[in-house]
């Protein structure tokens, strides 16, 4: 199951599983795109969802929850540059429900989180993600406050979810000609430099990998680029925070 699977990376992993057979569900917010997705993939399903909206993320869930019996994988993928607390909904907290949701659905499979070096940056409030705060002002800071809460989420569901059997991992795509890097000034600005960004589709080789790898060469919880474990700032691995936010974050999404 892929979320943001209609353009991007998410739709680049989307086309690799598709070719391999796989059985994919295909979540975007876009209708025509999503279809379009939906419609070049064989074997695929698409369920609308505007992360932004939480409630639409729940109708996701029962939906998908009425199309299988089992998720292998959940690609937490969907996400985008914005100001204020929507951010952190359609960044963290709409995948941080989707796989609460769907729970039961996912033991013995894996999540893998589509994180971001903008972590390094991010002015992330662990016990009211959603405050109204001067980060949240501005577009970069509040996406890397998210990109914060992606991998913070991805260490604690390691450590809650042991017991159902969940491999939850997360990576950085490095810098991709996309959709979102159009949103951004800075990213225009930084297109003509040569070797600075990848295609979408070498990002999602990493996204596939771990969605393939055998579970011993995989850390749980870990964060990745490329095949290689890669550091983050001790705000985003602190498992104190994680713990912190994983408890604000039920809250938040009505779950605690």
């Amino acid at each position: 199951m892929v979320t943001g699977a209609s353009a991007g990376i998410g739709l680049a992993a989307a086309r690799r599983f598709a070719a391999r057979g796989d059985r994919l569900i295909l979540l975007g917010r876009d209708e025509r795109r999503l279809a379009a997705a939906g419609g070049e993939l064989p074997g695929s399903q698409t369920v609308r969802a505007d992360f932004a909206d939480l409630g639409q993320v729940r109708a996701a869930a029962a939906r998908i929850e009425q199309l299988c019996e089992r998720v292998d994988v959940l690609v937490n993928n969907a996400g985008g540059l914005y100001r204020g607390p929507r951010a952190l909904v359609v960044n963290h907290l709409a995948g941080f429900l989707l796989a609460h949701e769907l729970l039961e659905r996912l033991r013995g499979g894996r999540i893998v989180t589509t994180a971001s070096l903008a972590e390094a940056w991010g002015v992330l409030d662990v016990d009211d993600p959603l405050k109204d705060s001067i980060g949240h002002r501005a577009r970069w800071l509040a996406y890397g406050s998210s990109k914060q809460a992606n991998i913070l989420f991805t260490r604690e569901a390691a450590r809650r979810w042991r017991p159902h059997g969940i491999l939850p991992t997360a990576f950085f795509p490095g810098l991709v000609r996309s959709r979102f890097a159009s949103s951004s000034p800075l990213f225009m600005l930084a297109k003509p430099i040569p070797g600075l960004f990848s295609s979408p589709e070498r990002a999602a080789g990493t996204l596939c990998w771990l969605a393939d790898a055998p579970a011993g060469d995989l850390v749980p919880g870990g964060y990745y680029f490329g095949r290689e474990l890669f550091p983050a700032t001790p705000r985003s691995t602190d498992p104190g925070r994680a713990a912190r936010l994983w408890d604000a974050s039920l809250v938040a999404t009505g779950l605690g």
